[in-house]
Order: C-alpha cells, then sequence, then structure tokens
C-alpha cells in the first residue's frame, strides 16, 4: 500500500551520498567523519568514471588513461550535509600526513582550493583538528558502499582486499579470481599494466 501524506516532506530521501570535487572558484570546508581515506585507480570510460578492474578492466584493455583517487566521507558544518569528497593522490599527501600525525582523518578540518581558480587546476589541501566541543559529528557511511551507488555497480560486489603500490585497490569480485598481476610498476601513476592474457575474452 502506498504512503500518502498530504504535506511536503521536509528533506529529500536520498539513498546516496553527492559526490563533490573542489571547486575553481571558491574554498571547499568541510570535516572529515571517517578514521581514513579510501582510494582506487579510476577510468572515465563510457562517459562516465568506473573503477579500475585490474587484471581484467576493459578500460585498460583499450589503453584508456587511469588515475589514482582518494576518497573520504565529510561533514559540512554550516548545512549539516554528509558527502563524499573526492581528491587526487597529490591533493590527499596533506591528508596522508594529518593521518600519520594524529592516527586518524575523523575531526580534520580540511580547506581546499584550486589557487590557479580552473577546474582542473592543482589542488591544495590545508589540514587542521576541527573544533568538536560544539559540534556532533555524524557517524561515517560505509565509503565503499556510497561510492557503489555512485558509480552504479552492486555494492556487494566491490573488494578492497587487493592492493596497488601500498593503497586499497576498488575492484569487482566479478574477477576477484583472477590475481594475476603485472609485478612492473613504472612509478607514473598508472595502475599495473593487465597481462595479454587477460585480454581475452
Amino acid at each position: 500500500m502506498p504512503n500518502w501524506s498530504n504535506t511536503v516532506p521536509t528533506a529529500a530521501i536520498k539513498h546516496g551520498y553527492d559526490l563533490r570535487r573542489t571547486p575553481p572558484d571558491r574554498p571547499l570546508r568541510a570535516i572529515i567523519t571517517c578514521n581514513e581515506l579510501l582510494g582506487c585507480y579510476t577510468h572515465w570510460w563510457t562517459g562516465r568514471t568506473i573503477p579500475c578492474e585490474t587484471p581484467n578492466c576493459e578500460a585498460c584493455a583499450e589503453n584508456q588513461p587511469a588515475r589514482w583517487h582518494a576518497y573520504t566521507s565529510c561533514f559540512d558544518p554550516k548545512t549539516h550535509e554528509v558527502f563524499i569528497f573526492e581528491c587526487t593522490a597529490n591533493a590527499a599527501r596533506a591528508l596522508e600526513h594529518y593521518f600519520n600525525s594524529f592516527g586518524t582523518l575523523r575531526g580534520c578540518l580540511i580547506t581546499a582550493t584550486r589557487p590557479k581558480r580552473r577546474r582542473n587546476a592543482k589542488i591544495e589541501i590545508l589540514t587542521q583538528p576541527a573544533d568538536l566541543s560544539n559540534l556532533n559529528l555524524p557517524r561515517p557511511p560505509d565509503l565503499t558502499k556510497a561510492l557503489a551507488i555512485i558509480w552504479q555497480i552492486p555494492g556487494n560486489a566491490i573488494d578492497t582486499t587487493d592492493h596497488v603500490r601500498g593503497a586499497p585497490l576498488v575492484k569487482l569480485r566479478k574477477n576477484i579470481m583472477d590475481k594475476t598481476r603485472d609485478p612492473a610498476d613504472n612509478g607514473n601513476g598508472q595502475p599495473p599494466t593487465p597481462k595479454p592474457e587477460s585480454l581475452t575474452p
């Protein structure tokens, strides 16, 4: 039976979280709610961002470039919105340093900017402990499930047990049986090259 109502709901029902990147014209300020970042290689493929599925990755097979991105759950203290923040590996160094200093990212106030004020300009992130004395920081969402919704893949399909260059690799479980990897890593920010036999259908 439908649940009818004569009033407009106060907030829209959301099954996922917004993905936000650093805007070119203003700072992004938020408080991180998760304990540590989650990162993976992604491709711009078929008109959208998808996670790299090395060693059986269709985008890799078509020589589509991949980039590593970091993801954290964030809380906007002004609007009280929770969202997923995405940044590049270089920008994430500031988060890595904060984590190494404090043992967690939770409660870290970030100010992310693009000093050159262009959409794809380099990102700079300043970090400091947030004043939580008058703020009840929400519990962090499950980042893998949140990203699964954003990437339009089943939530239970994501596996983070494998690592590439020391960082978690988000991959789909349908490829988990094939653990073949190319040990060569040229350090250019690309995932390991799939072996030729992994490219055959």
